[in-house]
Protein backbone atom coordinates (compact mmCIF):
# COMPACT_ATOMS: atom_id res chain seq x y z
CA UNK A 1 0.00 0.00 0.00
CA UNK A 2 0.98 3.42 -0.49
CA UNK A 3 2.12 5.37 2.78
CA UNK A 4 -0.30 7.35 4.84
CA UNK A 5 0.33 10.92 4.59
CA UNK A 6 0.74 12.85 7.67
CA UNK A 7 0.61 16.24 8.93
CA UNK A 8 3.37 18.23 10.96
CA UNK A 9 1.20 19.66 13.76
CA UNK A 10 2.74 22.01 16.25
CA UNK A 11 2.70 22.51 20.05
CA UNK A 12 -0.16 23.94 20.58
CA UNK A 13 -2.36 21.10 18.76
CA UNK A 14 -0.28 18.52 21.37
CA UNK A 15 -1.71 20.42 24.59
CA UNK A 16 -4.96 20.21 22.79
CA UNK A 17 -5.20 16.42 22.80
CA UNK A 18 -5.64 15.28 26.78
CA UNK A 19 -8.43 18.22 27.10
CA UNK A 20 -10.47 17.52 24.30
CA UNK A 21 -10.08 13.63 25.15
CA UNK A 22 -11.26 14.54 28.41
CA UNK A 23 -14.55 16.91 27.66
CA UNK A 24 -15.66 14.22 24.82
CA UNK A 25 -15.40 11.33 27.69
CA UNK A 26 -17.63 14.09 29.64
CA UNK A 27 -20.03 14.54 26.81
CA UNK A 28 -20.58 10.90 26.30
CA UNK A 29 -20.04 10.53 30.01
CA UNK A 30 -22.74 7.51 29.59
CA UNK A 31 -21.33 5.24 26.86
CA UNK A 32 -17.99 5.86 27.18
CA UNK A 33 -18.38 4.68 30.93
CA UNK A 34 -20.01 1.44 29.95
CA UNK A 35 -16.79 0.80 28.02
CA UNK A 36 -14.48 1.74 30.23
CA UNK A 37 -16.06 -0.67 33.17
CA UNK A 38 -15.92 -3.70 30.55
CA UNK A 39 -11.80 -2.94 30.05
CA UNK A 40 -11.58 -2.99 33.98
CA UNK A 41 -13.34 -6.43 33.88
CA UNK A 42 -10.62 -7.30 31.08
CA UNK A 43 -8.31 -6.19 32.77
CA UNK A 44 -8.38 -8.54 35.85
CA UNK A 45 -6.64 -11.02 33.92
CA UNK A 46 -3.57 -9.24 34.52
CA UNK A 47 -4.26 -10.40 38.33
CA UNK A 48 -2.89 -14.27 36.99
CA UNK A 49 0.87 -14.08 37.81
CA UNK A 50 3.26 -13.42 34.66
CA UNK A 51 0.93 -15.28 31.81
CA UNK A 52 -1.93 -12.52 32.87
CA UNK A 53 0.41 -9.86 32.41
CA UNK A 54 1.55 -10.95 28.71
CA UNK A 55 -1.78 -11.73 28.20
CA UNK A 56 -2.76 -8.15 28.62
CA UNK A 57 -0.12 -6.50 27.16
CA UNK A 58 -0.59 -8.94 23.71
CA UNK A 59 -4.26 -7.66 23.94
CA UNK A 60 -4.09 -4.37 24.83
CA UNK A 61 -3.94 -3.14 21.17
CA UNK A 62 -6.75 -5.13 20.47
CA UNK A 63 -8.72 -3.11 23.63
CA UNK A 64 -7.22 0.40 22.69
CA UNK A 65 -8.72 0.32 19.19
CA UNK A 66 -12.40 -1.00 20.37
CA UNK A 67 -11.94 2.38 22.50
CA UNK A 68 -11.09 4.47 19.52
CA UNK A 69 -13.77 3.29 17.57
CA UNK A 70 -16.26 4.24 20.86
CA UNK A 71 -14.64 7.97 20.48
CA UNK A 72 -14.82 7.24 16.95
CA UNK A 73 -18.88 6.93 16.87
CA UNK A 74 -19.40 9.41 19.61
CA UNK A 75 -17.95 11.76 17.51
CA UNK A 76 -20.19 11.05 14.74
CA UNK A 77 -23.31 11.47 17.31
CA UNK A 78 -23.84 7.67 18.17
CA UNK A 79 -24.09 5.80 21.43
CA UNK A 80 -21.25 3.36 21.55
CA UNK A 81 -22.37 0.29 23.53
CA UNK A 82 -19.97 -1.52 25.44
CA UNK A 83 -19.34 -4.19 23.43
CA UNK A 84 -17.79 -1.61 20.38
CA UNK A 85 -14.67 -2.87 22.91
CA UNK A 86 -14.53 -6.00 21.14
CA UNK A 87 -14.84 -4.38 17.38
CA UNK A 88 -11.03 -5.44 16.26
CA UNK A 89 -11.15 -8.73 17.86
CA UNK A 90 -14.63 -9.42 16.04
CA UNK A 91 -12.65 -9.22 12.84
CA UNK A 92 -9.87 -11.78 12.35
CA UNK A 93 -7.25 -10.02 9.86
CA UNK A 94 -7.64 -6.55 11.84
CA UNK A 95 -7.32 -9.21 15.15
CA UNK A 96 -3.82 -10.53 14.21
CA UNK A 97 -2.50 -7.33 13.16
CA UNK A 98 -3.33 -5.68 16.52
CA UNK A 99 -1.97 -9.07 18.00
CA UNK A 100 1.04 -8.38 16.28
CA UNK A 101 1.53 -5.07 18.00
CA UNK A 102 0.73 -6.23 21.16
CA UNK A 103 3.90 -8.80 19.96
CA UNK A 104 5.67 -6.07 19.20
CA UNK A 105 4.93 -4.51 22.73
CA UNK A 106 6.37 -7.45 24.20
CA UNK A 107 9.20 -7.66 22.62
CA UNK A 108 10.12 -4.25 22.48
CA UNK A 109 9.38 -4.57 26.53
CA UNK A 110 11.64 -7.13 27.27
CA UNK A 111 14.86 -6.16 25.41
CA UNK A 112 14.34 -2.86 27.01
CA UNK A 113 14.17 -4.69 30.49
CA UNK A 114 17.27 -6.87 29.49
CA UNK A 115 19.19 -3.19 28.60
CA UNK A 116 18.27 -1.88 31.72
CA UNK A 117 19.25 -5.27 33.95
CA UNK A 118 22.51 -5.03 32.44
CA UNK A 119 23.48 -1.72 33.12
CA UNK A 120 21.66 -2.36 37.07
CA UNK A 121 23.70 -5.79 37.00
CA UNK A 122 26.85 -3.95 36.00
CA UNK A 123 26.52 -1.93 39.72
CA UNK A 124 24.76 -3.95 41.74
CA UNK A 125 25.59 -7.26 42.41
CA UNK A 126 22.63 -10.11 42.63
CA UNK A 127 23.68 -10.72 46.51
CA UNK A 128 23.21 -7.04 46.87
CA UNK A 129 19.83 -7.10 45.18
CA UNK A 130 18.32 -9.78 47.23
CA UNK A 131 19.70 -8.82 50.56
CA UNK A 132 18.17 -5.02 50.10
CA UNK A 133 14.81 -6.58 49.03
CA UNK A 134 13.19 -7.52 52.53
CA UNK A 135 13.52 -3.62 53.50
CA UNK A 136 12.71 -0.33 51.63
CA UNK A 137 14.87 1.77 53.41
CA UNK A 138 17.58 -0.50 52.08
CA UNK A 139 16.54 -0.81 48.31
CA UNK A 140 16.21 3.09 48.21
CA UNK A 141 19.85 3.07 49.98
CA UNK A 142 21.69 0.39 47.90
CA UNK A 143 19.47 1.90 44.41
CA UNK A 144 20.58 5.93 45.67
CA UNK A 145 23.91 4.42 45.42
CA UNK A 146 23.83 3.68 41.52
CA UNK A 147 24.94 6.25 38.71
CA UNK A 148 23.49 6.62 35.61
CA UNK A 149 25.18 5.24 32.57
CA UNK A 150 24.59 4.83 28.73
CA UNK A 151 22.93 1.78 28.78
CA UNK A 152 20.40 2.92 31.13
CA UNK A 153 19.90 5.78 28.44
CA UNK A 154 19.67 2.91 25.64
CA UNK A 155 16.75 1.33 27.73
CA UNK A 156 15.17 4.48 27.85
CA UNK A 157 15.91 5.36 23.83
CA UNK A 158 14.55 1.48 22.90
CA UNK A 159 11.16 1.88 25.26
CA UNK A 160 10.39 5.60 23.61
CA UNK A 161 11.30 4.15 20.06
CA UNK A 162 8.64 1.17 20.68
CA UNK A 163 6.21 3.76 22.53
CA UNK A 164 6.07 6.21 19.20
CA UNK A 165 5.75 2.90 16.77
CA UNK A 166 2.65 2.17 18.95
CA UNK A 167 1.21 5.47 19.07
CA UNK A 168 -0.19 5.87 15.63
CA UNK A 169 -0.25 2.07 14.61
CA UNK A 170 -3.45 0.74 16.50
CA UNK A 171 -5.66 3.75 14.72
CA UNK A 172 -4.07 3.32 11.55
CA UNK A 173 -4.86 -0.48 11.80
CA UNK A 174 -8.14 0.40 12.58
CA UNK A 175 -8.83 3.13 10.43
CA UNK A 176 -6.97 2.66 6.80
CA UNK A 177 -7.85 -1.11 6.12
CA UNK A 178 -4.90 -2.15 3.89
CA UNK A 179 -2.33 -1.42 6.26
CA UNK A 180 -0.20 -3.88 7.10
CA UNK A 181 1.38 -4.24 11.25
CA UNK A 182 4.86 -3.68 10.04
CA UNK A 183 3.78 -0.90 8.07
CA UNK A 184 1.78 1.16 10.95
CA UNK A 185 4.24 0.49 12.94
CA UNK A 186 6.93 2.48 10.71
CA UNK A 187 4.62 5.32 9.87
CA UNK A 188 3.75 5.94 13.23
CA UNK A 189 7.37 6.27 14.56
CA UNK A 190 8.17 8.55 11.47
CA UNK A 191 5.08 10.71 12.17
CA UNK A 192 5.33 10.70 15.92
CA UNK A 193 9.18 11.81 15.11
CA UNK A 194 7.95 14.69 12.99
CA UNK A 195 5.83 15.58 15.14
CA UNK A 196 8.13 15.95 18.36
CA UNK A 197 7.18 19.34 18.97
CA UNK A 198 3.12 18.42 19.49
CA UNK A 199 4.21 15.59 21.72
CA UNK A 200 6.52 17.83 23.59
CA UNK A 201 2.80 19.63 24.06
CA UNK A 202 1.22 16.73 25.23
CA UNK A 203 3.96 15.38 27.57
CA UNK A 204 3.86 18.83 29.60
CA UNK A 205 0.21 18.59 29.62
CA UNK A 206 0.14 15.38 30.85
CA UNK A 207 2.77 15.88 32.99
CA UNK A 208 0.26 18.62 34.79
CA UNK A 209 -2.39 16.64 35.09
CA UNK A 210 -1.20 13.91 36.76
CA UNK A 211 -0.18 15.80 39.18
CA UNK A 212 -2.45 17.97 39.72
CA UNK A 213 -4.91 14.65 39.94
CA UNK A 214 -2.48 12.68 42.09
CA UNK A 215 -2.72 16.07 44.59
CA UNK A 216 -6.11 16.18 44.73
CA UNK A 217 -6.87 12.36 45.05
CA UNK A 218 -4.00 11.75 47.77
CA UNK A 219 -6.18 14.60 49.92
CA UNK A 220 -9.26 13.33 48.83
CA UNK A 221 -8.18 9.85 50.17
CA UNK A 222 -6.78 11.11 53.50
CA UNK A 223 -9.93 12.95 53.97
CA UNK A 224 -12.18 9.59 53.82
CA UNK A 225 -9.54 7.92 56.05
CA UNK A 226 -9.55 10.12 58.62
CA UNK A 227 -13.18 10.94 58.49
CA UNK A 228 -14.38 6.78 57.97
CA UNK A 229 -11.08 4.90 59.19
CA UNK A 230 -10.61 1.78 57.63
CA UNK A 231 -14.24 1.80 55.30
CA UNK A 232 -13.14 5.24 54.39
CA UNK A 233 -9.44 3.58 52.92
CA UNK A 234 -11.68 0.66 51.19
CA UNK A 235 -13.81 3.17 49.32
CA UNK A 236 -10.59 5.29 48.26
CA UNK A 237 -9.09 2.12 46.66
CA UNK A 238 -12.76 1.84 44.89
CA UNK A 239 -12.36 5.46 43.97
CA UNK A 240 -8.50 4.57 42.81
CA UNK A 241 -9.80 1.93 40.40
CA UNK A 242 -13.00 4.09 39.15
CA UNK A 243 -10.32 6.69 38.55
CA UNK A 244 -7.84 4.29 36.74
CA UNK A 245 -10.53 3.31 34.21
CA UNK A 246 -11.47 6.38 33.01
CA UNK A 247 -7.86 7.19 32.72
CA UNK A 248 -7.35 4.37 30.56
CA UNK A 249 -10.17 5.82 28.19
CA UNK A 250 -9.21 8.93 28.59
CA UNK A 251 -5.59 7.96 26.94
CA UNK A 252 -7.01 6.14 24.40
CA UNK A 253 -8.97 9.45 23.47
CA UNK A 254 -5.64 11.09 23.24
CA UNK A 255 -4.60 8.77 20.81
CA UNK A 256 -8.18 9.44 18.23
CA UNK A 257 -7.68 13.20 18.78
CA UNK A 258 -4.04 13.06 17.90
CA UNK A 259 -4.35 10.31 15.11
CA UNK A 260 -7.51 13.02 13.69
CA UNK A 261 -4.54 15.93 13.71
CA UNK A 262 -2.00 14.17 12.22
CA UNK A 263 -3.21 11.80 9.91
CA UNK A 264 -7.19 12.99 9.54
CA UNK A 265 -8.11 14.03 5.94
CA UNK A 266 -9.23 17.67 6.25
CA UNK A 267 -9.89 17.99 9.81
CA UNK A 268 -9.52 21.67 11.00
CA UNK A 269 -9.32 21.11 15.18
CA UNK A 270 -6.65 21.67 16.52
CA UNK A 271 -4.64 23.08 13.70
CA UNK A 272 -2.35 25.65 14.13
CA UNK A 273 -2.63 27.68 10.79
CA UNK A 274 0.32 27.84 9.08
CA UNK A 275 2.00 25.34 11.56
CA UNK A 276 0.86 22.41 9.68
CA UNK A 277 2.69 20.31 7.01
CA UNK A 278 1.22 17.39 4.78
CA UNK A 279 4.28 14.88 4.60
CA UNK A 280 3.97 11.56 2.77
Amino acid sequence: MTDKAYRKVGFRSGMRWLPSAAERLFASFAPLAGVAALWLLVSMIALVPLIGQLAMMLLTPVLTAGVLAAFDEAAAGRRPGPTVLFTAWRQPQLRTRLLGVGAFWIGGSLLALAVASAWLGSQVSPEQLQAAQGSPEAMAELLAQVSFGPLLLVAAGILAAVLSAMYFAVPLLLFESGTTTLAALRISLVAVVANWAAFLGFTLVLLAAAIAAGFVFGILVLFLGLALGSFGQSLGQVLFLLVAMLVQVVMAGTQWFAYRDVFGPGHGAGRDGDDDQLLA
